[in-house]
């Protein structure tokens, strides 16, 4: 558990302010680059089997989010902060901590945080999207997708304008590994509900936000096939969604030298369109 801190730390031009407080269990980073106010925020969310992973893992993809990266491809000046996010990278209990709905329950908190706290590091609260790999992009689109009440907790779920999933499992009704049955505290036939509730292709409907999926065809822990049932009944409910899927990428390959400019950019493109 990382403390609370303000170290004030910067990376070239970005201010980065590790271990702010959400509640007593919660920290998040935020990015910001000096100066900007009222940007977008993007929100990331770590994977990890949800038993494993931690704030840092999106360390790069944020810094990039606050520093404009990919700005630059379209000729705007590099003092010009119009183009850039303000990044947030949140955390939630493991599967070995807590049994879902712990996970969503504490994503949700971290995202009325963003909301309420948006304007102390430079970002508009009324623009947050959320973007997350693997377990971090079941959570993602939960969050975007269930409505108010899914999974108690008290108070109406934070609104999410857009959402991006990169490599996720989307109906773990159809994916059950050890994993998923230690998340969901046993199998479908002991949590039938659980199951349901748990995965985000229940909770579509023509008022989701707009979505962005993106899943390596080569993935050998979370089949392509996930993103492309969930990118279908998105677009059949009548909701905006977008759909890339990418020959010879593994599960991790968003954090691959190779693939990583080409995703980041075009996750950031979509981003700046949607916002």
């Amino acid at each position: 558990m990382t403390d609370a801190s303000d170290d004030g730390g910067r990376t070239g031009e970005i201010r980065v302010e590790r271990g702010r407080e959400v509640t007593d269990r919660l920290r998040v980073d935020t990015y910001r680059s000096a100066g900007v106010s009222g940007a977008p925020v993007v929100v990331f969310v770590y994977g990890g089997g949800w038993e494993s992973g931690a704030r840092g893992q999106f360390a790069r993809w944020a810094l990039d989010a606050a520093g404009g990266a990919s700005a630059n491809s379209r000729e705007t000046a590099d003092d010009d902060v119009s183009e850039e996010f303000v990044a947030v990278e949140v955390e939630y209990r493991p599967s070995d901590e807590a049994t879902f709905p712990a996970q969503i329950r504490d994503v949700r908190r971290c995202l009325s945080w963003v909301r309420a706290n948006a304007e102390t590091f430079g970002g508009d609260g009324d623009r947050v999207a959320v973007v997350g790999h693997s377990a971090g992009a079941h959570l993602s689109l939960l969050a975007a997708l269930a409505p108010d009440g899914a999974f108690g907790g008290g108070g109406p779920a934070p609104a999410v304008d857009a959402a991006v999933g990169v490599s996720g499992a989307y109906d773990l009704r159809a994916d059950e590994t050890a994993e998923v049955r230690a998340l969901l505290g046993g199998g479908p036939d002991d949590h039938p509900d659980r199951y349901a509730a748990a995965s985000p292709l229940t909770h579509v409907s023509g008022d989701a936000p707009p979505t962005f999926l993106l899943h390596g065809e080569a993935d050998g822990v979370v089949s392509v096939e996930s993103s492309e049932t969930l990118a279908a009944s998105l677009a059949e409910a009548g909701a905006r969604v977008k759909l890339r899927t990418d020959p010879g990428a593994d599960h991790v390959y968003l954090h691959s030298s190779y693939w990583y400019p080409d995703l980041r950019d075009a996750v950031f493109a979509w981003l700046r369109d949607v916002l």
